[in-house]
This record gives structure tokens, C-alpha cells and sequence, in this order.
């Protein structure tokens, strides 16, 4: 059952974009070149945000390894971490954002265009994320069983760690792939409404916004990074899971809600100006 989840959790993850994309090219009565464009610039957006953004963190964190940069107390780390790596996710995707909007897609104003953008950003993000979930069912399924795992090349000190990661992946309960599912569906909201808030910023001229979504960004992702592993040290890890994703879902529809909100606040459509 483990297994069918995880397939039909990383196809739904794979198929949200491609099936929201249809729903909203069609409420807007967007023409299929101009959706792929804008879904495109969206998707090549959070892209570039990432081969931005993974490299400065990797060494970022050998700053703090190697004692470059001095390493906060113990018992700080983790609501340091929580807040770094949040920011660190509200400065490059919603900087990436407005760069596009500002010096790329300068004709890009309207609030259909934000919105489709937004899912081209989330989406893409869906995409590779349940294609990685594929990858790794693949790699668990090979190596599940086997006595010696030396045959696949690991370090001898490394293989207790992968042991424990085995136990703890095929030990989850079977309806725990569907809360990542649902996260998607959560962190798509999120990027739609932060797109359409930093285009606002540019349509209302109030840098403002863009701050704001700069900061609602990084402290919904600080909120997960601080309370997964608390979540996971706790007696019910499928309450807590739950309980997490259902505070995910509050802020990123609430985020989008209020995008749609702002809808009068944009330019009239003119599909022909967007791309």
C-alpha cells in the first residue's frame, strides 16, 4: 500500500500544474502560446532562483563548518536554522521574481499574468519534487532487503546512517505520501499569491509589497523548518505531520486569497502585452 501511495502521490505532484494550468488557461481565456510563455518565465524563474540559491548555501554551510563564520550556541541552532534558511528562501525566489517582472517581462502587468507565473514557479517545483519522490521509491525499492550494502558503493561509515534512513522510509505509515501531495497543493497557492504581491509592488509603485512577500515567504518556510524535527522527535508523528501541513495550507490560501482580492488593483488583461 506504501508503495501505491507513493506512486500516486508523485503523479498527482507531476499532474497538479499541468491540471490547474488547463483550469486557469481556461477561466482566463488565455491562448496556449501566451500560457506556456508566462508558465515558461515562471518555471525558468524559480530555476534560476535554485542554481542561485543551492550553491550559497552549500557553501554558507561550509562557512559554518570549517569556522569561517562562528556557529550559534546549541541550544539556538535550531531557530537559527529555522529563520537562515527561511530567509534565504524569501531573498532569492521573490528577488528572482521581481527581476523578471522589472527588467524581463516589462509588458507583464496584468493579475492573470502574475497568477499564471505563479504556477509556472510552484509548478515546476511540484514537478521536480514528484519526480524525486519516484527516484527515490526506485532507490529505497533496489536497496530494501539487500545484506550488504557495500555492493552499491557506500562508505563503510555511511552505512548505519543508510540503514536507519531504509528503516524510517519503509516504516512510515501508508497515508504519510499523500501529506506531501498536499503540501504542493499548499506551496503552489503560496507562489501564486507571492507572485501576483510582488507584481503589485510594481504595478502600485509600494516597494512595500514586495517586502511583505519577501517576509511571508521566509517565515512560512522558517515555521516548517523549525517544527518538522520537533514533529519528528514527538510520541505521533502522523497528528503532527498533519496538524503542520494543515498550518502550511492556512498561510499559503490565505496568501492566495488575498491575491485574489487585489484583482481590481492590476491593469485590464491584454493578452497580447503579456509575453
Amino acid at each position: 500500500m506504501l508503495i501505491t501511495n507513493i506512486i500516486i502521490s508523485a503523479i498527482g505532484m507531476i499532474l497538479l500544474p499541468l491540471v490547474a494550468g488547463y483550469f486557469i488557461a481556461k477561466r482566463f481565456q488565455l491562448s496556449f502560446k501566451n500560457f506556456r510563455g508566462l508558465f515558461i518565465a515562471g518555471a525558468l524563474t524559480f530555476i534560476a532562483s535554485q542554481i542561485l540559491h543551492i550553491p550559497f548555501l552549500y557553501g554558507l554551510t561550509a562557512m559554518f563548518k570549517n569556522g569561517t563564520l562562528p556557529s550559534p550556541p546549541e541550544s539556538w541552532s535550531v531557530i537559527f536554522n529555522a529563520v537562515l534558511l527561511g530567509l534565504l528562501a524569501g531573498i532569492f525566489e521573490e528577488t528572482s521574481r521581481y527581476v523578471l517582472f522589472k527588467y524581463i517581462m516589462k509588458n507583464s502587468r496584468t493579475w492573470e499574468d502574475g497568477i499564471t507565473i505563479g504556477l509556472g514557479h510552484g509548478g515546476i517545483e511540484a514537478i521536480f519534487i514528484g519526480l524525486m519522490a519516484i527516484s527515490t521509491l526506485a532507490q529505497m525499492t533496489a536497496m530494501r532487503g539487500m545484506t550488504d550494502l557495500s555492493q552499491l558503493g557506500i562508505p563503510a561509515d555511511q552505512i548505519e546512517a543508510v540503514k536507519t534512513q531504509l528503516t524510517s522510509f519503509w516504516s512510515q505509515p501508508d497515508i504519510m505520501p499523500f501529506f506531501g501531495f498536499m503540501e504542493r497543493i499548499s506551496a503552489m497557492c503560496l507562489h501564486i499569491g507571492l507572485s501576483v504581491l510582488v507584481m503589485y509592488s510594481l504595478v502600485s509603485g509600494q516597494r512595500k509589497w514586495f517586502w511583505f512577500a519577501l517576509l511571508w515567504h521566509a517565515f512560512v518556510d522558517a515555521l516548517a523548518v523549525y517544527l518538522y524535527p520537533k514533529i519528528l522527535a514527538g510520541s505521533n508523528v502522523l497528528l503532527g505531520t498533519l496538524g503542520l501541513e494543515s498550518l502550511v495550507a492556512l498561510l499559503g490560501v490565505g496568501l492566495l486569497l488575498y491575491a485574489i482580492r487585489l484583482r481590481s488593483s492590476f491593469p485590464v488583461k491584454n493578452e497580447a502585452a503579456s509575453i
